[in-house]
């Protein structure tokens, strides 16, 4: 695995990857590439073991790319790439903003020749819907797999009620308790979240981005995208489905407080011939936290049955 930022739309961006770094290039006879483009918080380290073990069920030669959303994380302190802050700059953080944040990454990053295997995951699925609009990244596509997909009615879900409702009025002081968290030694910070993710059974593995998470630069990029998500992810875009059904892949899970399993009933009746599957194992919408190897056994599975060489 290889991990750097690279100034993508004009912000320092955090972009792993496995098999083969962006900037390698790719020989004739390598045809496609998979990328991710995750949900919000957009930080990829949270999503280091799923795509590990996607990768590691794939031909060795098929590249892993995860790129995370501008503003989302940050290079460290000593680094000369730093990320403006949000006040001020807030139209380089807007959800147009990130899907021109991902179409420079693909121009910039993907051979013409190359095909892309592009997962999305809750608002990454609502981003892949938007990129399937522009005919010079459509046409790239080999698939799209979009992952427990926040694409329609987010605010009515019963997540989004508790992030309007409760959420959103106290964030203030939430964001004045992450600064006061950020004061305190780092030796502290460590214990607190190590308590945390005992109590609620989150690997250890994920500590070093959950320290970068309560950063309140990050926190206000992630809420400012988040409510966002909620004024404008609304009713389902039918048309954009229906064109694209072929290329798209639907995964819902049953535990799921932001995609209730009703829209998955209602997407298979409004959209005949949709490959929609309804997850069966009780995988949650933050599957990489806890069920990030069976989520990226199944995912594997799909690229190879839809990839280049089997087409």
């Amino acid at each position: 695995m290889q991990e750097a930022f690279v100034n993508i739309n004009e912000i320092p961006t955090h972009v792993m990857t496995w098999g083969k770094w962006i900037e390698e290039s790719f020989a004739d006879h390598e045809r496609e590439v998979v990328i991710c483009i995750t949900g919000n918080p957009g930080l990829p380290g949270f999503y280091t073991q799923f795509l590990s073990t996607l990768h590691n069920n794939l031909d060795a030669k098929t590249p892993v790319w995860v790129i995370g959303h501008a503003g989302h994380d940050e290079p460290s302190a000593s680094s000369v790439r730093k990320v403006p802050p949000l006040s001020g700059n807030e139209s380089k953080f807007e959800l147009n903003a990130q899907l021109k944040h991902k179409i420079e990454f693909i121009e910039t990053y993907v051979p013409a020749h190359v095909k892309i295997h592009l997962i999305g995951h809750s608002i990454g699925a609502w981003m892949i819907l938007q990129l399937l609009k522009e005919s010079r990244i459509k046409d790239r596509l080999q698939k799209c797999y979009l992952l427990f997909p926040t694409v329609e009615r987010m605010a009515v879900s019963p997540n989004g009620v508790v992030f309007t409702k409760l959420v959103l009025p106290v964030f203030f002081a939430v964001r004045m308790l992450a600064k006061f968290v950020n004061c305190l030694p780092i030796s502290l910070r460590v214990l607190m979240i190590s308590a945390y993710f005992w109590i609620t059974s989150t690997p250890r593995f994920f500590l070093g981005t959950t320290l970068k998470y309560l950063r309140p630069t990050i926190l206000d990029c992630v809420v400012h995208l988040a409510k966002e998500e909620m004024e404008r992810v609304t009713d389902l875009e039918v048309d954009i489905v229906q064109d694209n059904v072929d290329l798209l892949k639907f995964y819902y899970g049953t535990t799921d407080g932001w995609v209730p399993v009703k829209y998955y009933d209602e997407i298979k009746v409004r959209v005949p011939g949709i490959d929609a599957e309804l997850d069966e194992f009780r995988i949650s919408h933050s599957f990489v936290l806890r069920e990030a190897v069976p989520m990226g056994e199944i995912v594997a599975d799909w690229i190879k049955r839809y990839s280049v060489k089997a087409s």
